[in-house]
C-alpha cells in the first residue's frame, strides 16, 4: 500500500517528535573522586604548584592579614612526631624526585610524606584547603616547626593554580624568618632544599596560610 507523501512526513515527524519527548531532559552529571588517597590531591598536568619563592612579591596588605594572631587555635599541639617528620625532610635534602600528577617530587607530595613519617594524620585530598581536612588553620604568626605553608590563592582558594605551592616548616628564628624545607623549587625540578631565612613571599593574588596537623 503507497501512503502520500504528506502524510508519511507527517507521521515521521511525529515519531522522532515523541522519542525526543521521551528520553531524559538532562544526562546524570559524571562524579570525581576527591576521597583520601585520590590522585586528585595534585593539579592537573601540566599546572605547577610551585613558584620562585625568592621573588618578592608579597603585598603589604596580605602581610597585614596574616600576622594577625589567632590566640585559641595558636596552642593548639601538633599530632605526630615532630622530630621525625623533620628528620626525613633534611635527610632528602639536595635529593630529585620525578614531578607531575600525583609524583613524588612535587611539593605537596613531599610535605605529605614528611608529616606521614611522623605519623601525622594527613589524609586530605581534593584542592588547596579539603587537601588539609582534621588540620587547623593558623596565620604565619602562630607558626612552629612542623607546621605546613600553604600558599593559596585569594579569590579561588580551592583551585590548583600557578603560584600554589607547599613546604615545611622547621624552624623559627629569633629575626622573624624561618627555616624551611620545600621540594620543586624551581618547578620541575623535583629538587629538596633548605632556606635558613625564609619569609612568606607569596606572589600577588595569594596568601601563606600555615596548617598544623
Amino acid at each position: 500500500m503507497q501512503f502520500p507523501a504528506k502524510t508519511f512526513i507527517v507521521t515521521l515527524v511525529s515519531a522522532v517528535t515523541f522519542a525526543f519527548g521521551a528520553a531524559p531532559a538532562t544526562a546524570a552529571a559524571p562524579t570525581e573522586d576527591f576521597s583520601p588517597g585520590s590522585a586528585s590531591v595534585l593539579p592537573a598536568p601540566g599546572i605547577s604548584q610551585t613558584l620562585n619563592t625568592t621573588e618578592d612579591t608579597l603585598s603589604t596588605q596580605a602581610l597585614d592579614s596574616m600576622m594577625t594572631p589567632s590566640s585559641e587555635r595558636a596552642s593548639t599541639p601538633h599530632n605526630f612526631d615532630v622530630e621525625a617528620a623533620i628528620a626525613l625532610a633534611e635527610s632528602e635534602i639536595g635529593t630529585s624526585r620525578p614531578t607531575g600528577w600525583s609524583q613524588p617530587g612535587e611539593c605537596i607530595m613531599s610535605a605529605q610524606r614528611w608529616i606521614r613519617a611522623g605519623g601525622g594524620a594527613w589524609a586530605g585530598g581534593g584542592n588547596p584547603v579539603s587537601n588539609y581536612d582534621g588540620a587547623t588553620r593558623l596565620t604565619i604568626a602562630d607558626a612552629q616547626p612542623g607546621d605546613i605553608v600553604q600558599y593559596e590563592h585569594l579569590a579561588s582558594p580551592t583551585s590548583w593554580v600557578t603560584g600554589v605551592h607547599t613546604l615545611l616548616i622547621t624552624g623559627v628564628n629569633d629575626d622573624g624568618t624561618f627555616t624551611i624545607i620545600e621540594s620543586n623549587n624551581p618547578g620541575g625540578s623535583g629538587l629538596v632544599s633548605k632556606d635558613e631565612a625564609w619569609t612568606p613571599k607569596p606572589p600577588a593574588g595569594f596568601q601563606a596560610v600555615v596548617w598544623r596537623f
